[in-house]
This record gives structure tokens, C-alpha cells and sequence, in this order.
């Protein structure tokens, strides 16, 4: 049987066929790529200054493809975020790895954790000092059960430095002054440079020290 004839005046109609769905390691490249690309510009220039239209450019995609991989421009820097906070606490936990003892592994994780500071100078304006940022964005990201995990090391190490049977409330409490201690240590070393501040190690010490006092 012959096939029907083409309506004169028309072209026959094509088959067009989607892209093939992308596998989770591509999706992962991907965004490690944009991300990367992020952390340049938001640490070159500002996070504020920088536009998803920018970032695509520099990223060598649409704007409409980075919207594929990321929500918004506050996704891709609590990713960066993120990162910072992996590698930190990776990186102490090592630490605390080399050190049987208590108070030494305390010591050892506390001043490790402002080092890190120290030495990623352009991390620290990263996360704690960008400018574009609203307290919301903040708050969702420090309220991330993830990253609030990753903080419990400093409850845990504290609590078998003072012995193991300090009361909840009061760990709690020496908790937070301790991160208060160490982030203030950091912050000061970072921002005030042309004061001639103690040995950073010597500063965390004498902050541990006072919380470990009977």
C-alpha cells in the first residue's frame, strides 16, 4: 500500500529529541564548576557586586542554565558556605585524631579552628563578612542541622576535657563562650592586623584555661 502524499505546500514534519538527562556526576561537575567560578568573583570582588548574569558569563553558560543547577544567587554561596565548614572541621578532627589526651585534644581542635582563620583570611570575609547579605539568609544557614553537627565536636571535646559529668546547662554555657572566645580570637587577628595582639595560640589557651577553672 502506497504511502499517503505530502499535502502540497508542506515540508514534512521532524522528530526533535531532548538532550539526554544529565548523570548525577555531570550535575556534580557542574556545579562544582559554577561553584568554583563563584568563590572567584565573590572573593575577587564582593558578593554583592556580583549578578547571576555576571557569574554565568564567567561560567560560560545561560543564565537560565544556572538556574537548573542552583535556586539563586544565596544558594550558591551557602554551598560555598558549606564547603568552608567541611573543610575546617575535616581538617580538625584530624587533629583530634593525634591527641589522646583531653585537655591537650581541646587545646589542639581550639587553636586549630582559629589557624584556619588565620591562614583562609579570604574564607573568613567570605562567610562572616559579605556584604549583600540578609539576616534570614544567615539564620537558615547556621540553623542547618548538618552544620550545627559538625559544631557539636567543640560540646564534645570541651565536656571530656572539664571530665565528663559537667551539668547540661552549664556545658551548654561553656560551649558558647568558647566558640564566642575562639571566633572573637579570629575575628580580631583578622580585622584589627595593625595591633600588635598576643600569639593566637597563647590568646586560645588562656581562653580554654578559664573555661576549664574549677
Amino acid at each position: 500500500m502506497a504511502a499517503p502524499k505530502q499535502a502540497e505546500g508542506r515540508t514534512p514534519e521532524r522528530r526533535t529529541r531532548g538532550r539526554p538527562a544529565r548523570s548525577p556526576e555531570q550535575i556534580a561537575d557542574m556545579r562544582g564548576q559554577i561553584s568554583a567560578c563563584a568563590l572567584r568573583l565573590f572573593q575577587g570582588e564582593g558578593y554583592a557586586a556580583i549578578s547571576m548574569r555576571r557569574l554565568a558569563q564567567e561560567a560560560g553558560c545561560t543564565a537560565m542554565t544556572l538556574y537548573k543547577y542552583f535556586d539563586s544567587k544565596i544558594d550558591i554561596l551557602r554551598t560555598l558556605w558549606a564547603d568552608v565548614f567541611d573543610e575546617l572541621f575535616d581538617g580538625l578532627e584530624q587533629i583530634a585524631a593525634r591527641h589522646s589526651e583531653p585537655v591537650a585534644r581541646l587545646n589542639a581542635v581550639a587553636t586549630g579552628y582559629v589557624a584556619y582563620w588565620l591562614e583562609h583570611r579570604e574564607h573568613y570575609f567570605m562567610v562572616f563578612m559579605s556584604g549583600g547579605v540578609s539576616l534570614s539568609d544567615v539564620v537558615g544557614f547556621v540553623s542547618d542541622p548538618a552544620l550545627l553537627a559538625r559544631f557539636e565536636m567543640l560540646r564534645t571535646h570541651l565536656d571530656c576535657a572539664l571530665g565528663g559529668d559537667t551539668e547540661a546547662g552549664e556545658l551548654r554555657l561553656k560551649t558558647d563562650l568558647l566558640m564566642c572566645a575562639l571566633n572573637g580570637i579570629a575575628h580580631n587577628l583578622i580585622t584589627i592586623n595593625g595591633y600588635p595582639w598576643s600569639d593566637p595560640e597563647k590568646l586560645v589557651r588562656q581562653a580554654t584555661g578559664g573555661l576549664l577553672a574549677k
